[in-house]
């Protein structure tokens, strides 16, 4: 049936529902905060919402006739402490997803219940846990009337969410800013009416190994014949990409090259909303300081492509060694949801990206046979 939207009630801004999900405390398997508001979203617009058997969280949109799907992924967890048992006034915590042992002591922490993600205090990090140089937990002090238990978050004492001019700083940009995104492209296409399928997934337990998109991958969740596009947020250390600079198509990652035919489409996409000459800009890159769900969904057969935006402070770690809040650019984000809105738009011209360039190759190979043939010289044995 098609999707049904509540138009009396107004989009939400961009940067208010960026600030509404970032600031919403998650960590690997402890994602349900995140999946509650995207049910509530969901639900306002009248979409389709659904869980798998592994909890990760879908909301659909389909109107008019049949196209491919457009299926636009990102992970709702991000790094950070979780309570394993509580010894007096010292909490031992263990920690899900990466960051280097240099970081993290001395640091102070926000603890948050696990059951209603309320408020429960803060603690202070008195020794820090590692294996091969990373951090496996640590041991850190509770504050005044601090309570917690088995189970509760520890995240970093960093603002949630704070805009300055464009520049967003927050504990979690990663991956909720992904999420962000595709909650904002379902909200445009939908009061929009465009017609197609559009699939919003949102994954768990990625910062530990990329687990929820993998079962969703392995289990054939997704249509078969989807167009995927893994949605992140991505390191710039080391000259990777410019942060104001826009979207990012991203071609592969640490591990693995996505597919030449997604890319292209992305591309070509991009290329179009560039000439328009509305401030629209994008990059394209390898980014390879980690690895993407992308991959999973693409080892598993699905016709798989990337994209993201540029992330300062990178799984939270600033200079000299100090915990900082993840940065991200507001225009990139609306660059990003503006892709995403163009390539649901014109879903079919996927089928056409790979051909129109082998028919360019293939005027420049023609034009170019008689002048190659006529200077050739010499033959050599």
């Amino acid at each position: 049936m098609p999707s049904r939207v509540e138009l009396s009630e107004a989009a939400i801004p961009l940067a208010e529902l960026l600030r509404d999900v970032v600031s919403i405390p998650t960590a690997s398997y402890l994602e349900w905060g995140v999946r509650s508001y995207i049910r509530g979203f969901a639900e306002r617009l009248g979409l389709a919402y659904t869980e798998d058997e592994f909890g990760n969280a879908y909301v659909r949109y389909q109107r008019g006739r049949t196209r491919r799907p457009l299926v636009l992924g990102a992970h709702m967890d991000h790094p950070g402490f979780v309570v394993r048992e509580r010894r007096g006034q010292v909490a031992e915590l263990e920690f899900r997803g990466g960051l280097g042992a240099q970081f993290g002591a001395g640091e102070r922490l926000r603890l948050f219940s696990a059951e209603r993600l309320e408020a429960a205090g803060r603690a202070r990090v008195v020794e820090v846990r590692d294996a091969n140089g990373r951090i496996t937990g640590a041991a850190a002090e509770l504050e005044g009337g601090a309570e917690v238990v088995a189970g509760d978050l520890a995240l970093w004492d960093v603002p949630a969410f704070e805009l300055r001019g464009t520049l967003v700083r927050a504990r979690q940009c990663d991956d909720l800013a992904g999420c962000a995104a595709i909650l904002a492209v379902l909200e445009r296409v939908a009061r929009a009416r465009t017609p197609g399928t559009l699939i919003g997934l949102f994954t768990r337990a990625e910062e530990v190994g990329l687990r929820g998109a993998s079962a969703a991958a392995r289990a054939r969740l997704l249509p078969e014949d989807a167009l995927v596009i893994a949605v992140e947020t991505s390191s710039m250390a080391g000259g990777r990409a410019e942060q104001g600079a826009g979207p990012i198509i991203r071609v592969g990652d640490a591990l693995h090259v996505f597919s030449p035919a997604m890319t292209q489409w992305m591309t070509s996409t991009a290329q179009e909303l560039a000439v328009l000459g509305d401030g629209f800009r994008y990059q394209r890159k390898l980014m390879d300081g980690g690895v993407t769900e992308a991959t999973a969904y693409d080892l598993y057969g699905y016709e798989t492509g990337a994209a993201c935006i540029a992330l300062g402070n990178y799984h939270n770690a600033g200079a000299r060694s100090k915990v900082a809040p993840e940065t991200v650019d507001l225009g990139d984000l609306e660059g990003l949801v503006r892709l995403f809105v163009r390539m649901f738009e014109t879903v079919p011209a996927f089928e056409r990206a790979l051909p129109s360039l082998k028919r360019r190759y293939d005027r420049l190979a023609r034009e170019a046979g008689p002048l190659l043939r006529r200077s050739r010289g010499p033959a050599t044995s």
